[in-house]
């Protein structure tokens, strides 16, 4: 590519990022602020909920700068990979518990809960055991040392983690008191 058209790419891509990373940052500065400060000091002024949100964001940002070295030595620094993979071991019991809570009645506020809480302790083991191994390279497969649980794909395991969610939620449904019928449409 010439000269101008690969820094007009990469000054798209960068504005790109940092629209992205901005509206992140926003997002959650605000559910804190509003959700959690607030919870706290219920009287907070204008002034002290924007420098609490400010902190927030600086917090972030330094824990995001402080993470760059785990997701480098994840995946082998392949970025798609890592956030697919993160995505796989916190997504699948928000889907289930969405999914079991469209198409069956008999869900109720517990079993959702545990399965949310069983899914996201699942995921948390998995994606600390994953990333506490160092992964291979392909031509080095043969030479691959780690337990075979995490060998096996996060893709894999997301089904999987899927299952053991909706399973937790129909079970403790099953095992608590049921939504009064005139509280479901």
């Amino acid at each position: 590519m010439p000269n101008a058209i690969r820094g007009l790419t990469l000054a798209c891509m960068i504005a790109a990022l940092m629209s992205s990373l901005t509206s992140i940052f926003n997002s959650s500065s605000t559910i804190f602020t509003i959700d959690i400060w607030q919870r706290f000091r219920k009287n907070a002024h204008d002034w002290e909920l924007m420098i609490v949100g400010r902190v927030f964001v600086m917090i972030l940002v330094a824990v995001s700068i402080l993470w760059i070295p785990i997701i480098r030595a994840a995946q082998g620094s392949r970025l798609f990979d890592y956030i697919q993979a993160v995505q796989s071991f916190l997504a699948p019991p928000v889907a289930a518990c969405y999914l079991l809570g469209i198409l069956w009645k008999r869900i109720n506020e517990e079993g959702a809960f545990w399965g949310l809480i069983s899914g996201l302790f699942v995921g948390m083991v998995r994606f600390i055991w994953e990333y506490s191994y160092t992964a291979m390279p392909c031509e080095l497969e043969r030479l691959d040392k780690r337990p075979s649980i995490v060998r096996f794909n996060f893709l894999y395991f997301s089904i999987l983690l899927f299952v053991i969610s909706g399973i937790v939620t129909i079970v403790v449904s099953l095992l608590t008191k049921p939504i009064p019928d005139k509280y479901v449409s």
